[in-house]
């Protein structure tokens, strides 16, 4: 008999979600060498000698991260869909460079949401650069930056990172 009955349910619980995401991590795939996790809790990230996460400021409500079941009967499979979109304003040199190393490593994206929990996208089999644009906006108002999203197919749905995880991802491995 296969290891997959339903173990507990959702109850509604307070009104104190918020939606959104303050700040962004992003490290190359590689340069993360263990994730220490128990019942999509992650409690330890191990990074490569002298590796850190990336700190991406966000312009308020510009980013979102997203985890899609993807199932087939047919086939007994299940994934899920991780992707993550981000704004990055300015259109100057600094920030194209930027994203033309993003776009060529598969990396790791941790989350700082607005409700203050943390979240990790990628971390099987790491996102890539998708999708995105850069754009000079059409009226004074408008973005003049980057629109960016992240995507990879991943076996279980987004982690939740300890705030004391969360805290040290700019420190060096």
């Amino acid at each position: 008999m296969p290891n997959c009955s339903i173990s507990s349910g959702y109850a509604i619980d307070c009104r104190d979600a918020v939606g959104g995401n303050k700040e962004v991590y992003i490290i190359d795939f590689y340069d993360v060498t263990a994730v220490a996790e128990a019942s999509g809790l992650v409690t330890g990230i191990t990074k490569a000698s002298g590796k850190r996460f990336y700190k991406f400021e966000i312009p308020e409500a510009t980013a979102e991260g997203k985890d899609t079941p993807v199932g087939n009967t047919q086939n007994g499979s299940l994934f899920f869909n991780h992707e993550f979109t981000m704004a990055l304003n300015k259109r100057d040199a600094a920030t194209r460079n930027i994203i033309l190393v993003l776009g060529k490593a598969r990396v790791i994206i941790v989350a700082k949401e607005l409700s203050g929990r943390w979240t990790m996208y990628g971390k099987d089999n790491g996102l890539w650069l998708t999708t995105g644009e850069g754009t000079s906006g059409l009226a004074g108002g408008d973005r003049n930056g980057y629109n960016l999203t992240f995507t990879g197919e991943q076996r279980e749905p987004v982690l939740e990172v300890t705030n004391a995880v969360g805290l040290v991802l700019q420190t060096p491995g």
